[in-house]
């Protein structure tokens, strides 16, 4: 019971948070409706910019069903031999439209042969995409005369394989990260060093990756801080 009644506390708050993050694509979107009605020229409707905030609000939704089933059931995804760099080259193609039109440039590092890890394929691509959204946006938002740029990478450890996310975000640290996590759906921005918003897909992916015995953690990556999580190498036939 007490288990129980812990995972709806948890999800409310992750539905507080995803409630707050949906209004900026949904705004943007009714922005672009308003321009139309406004000057009597639907021309002037940005089809894809509508189309793909669209697609991000739809992502974090779907990824936040995935996560709010596996917090209120407490269950575990059934893991199986994953490739990380597919999975990470699958989302920058899916991310790609999304940052362009934020002005961010996305690079994937991917160096070296990669043996598949322990992981669920469609809960660790909605755990990616649901990052990126986020991240992307917060690089965005960033004060910062450098250029814009996310990278996702995956490297190798002794503890293992990391996949993650990494930008310039000045301040980051793993003590904020774990202040974010009691913050969500508290706290109206629960990680200011990141996001000016809630930052709801960062929460979405953490709790998806938990059920797949890991988490996100901050992380470094060629002078870029971002947030990473951990796999174990695969025991059973690499992929070829």
């Amino acid at each position: 019971m007490e288990a129980r009644h812990l995972a709806t506390i948890e999800a409310g708050d992750l539905l507080l948070s995803v409630a707050e993050q949906l209004k900026v694509p949904l705004t943007a979107i009714a922005r672009q409706a308003e321009l139309g009605q406004l000057t009597g020229q639907p021309s002037l409707v940005d089809a894809g910019a509508i189309r793909t905030q669209a697609d991000a609000a739809l992502q974090l939704v779907e990824s936040y069903l995935l996560g709010l089933q596996l917090m209120s059931t407490q269950a575990q995804l059934d893991l199986e031999p994953v490739s990380v760099s597919s999975t990470l080259q699958d989302a920058a193609h899916a991310l790609e439209r999304f940052a362009k039109q934020y002005g961010v440039q996305l690079e994937l590092h991917v160096a070296g042969k990669f043996p598949p890890v322990m992981a669920h394929a469609g809960g660790l691509r909605a755990a990616l995409l649901s990052l990126g959204f986020a991240l992307v946006e917060a690089q965005a938002a960033q004060d910062s005369a450098k250029p814009r740029r996310l990278t996702l990478a995956t490297h190798h450890t002794p503890h293992g394989i990391i996949a993650g996310l990494y930008g310039d975000y000045d301040g980051l640290s793993a003590k904020q990260w774990r202040s974010a996590l009691k913050l969500y759906g508290r706290a109206p921005q629960p990680l200011t060093a990141v996001s000016a918003g809630s930052g709801a897909g960062l929460f979405v992916a953490d709790a998806i990756l938990r059920s797949m015995e890991s988490s996100l953690r901050v992380g470094h990556y060629q002078h870029q801080s971002g947030l990473a999580a951990t796999f174990q190498p695969s025991r059973q036939l690499q992929f070829v």
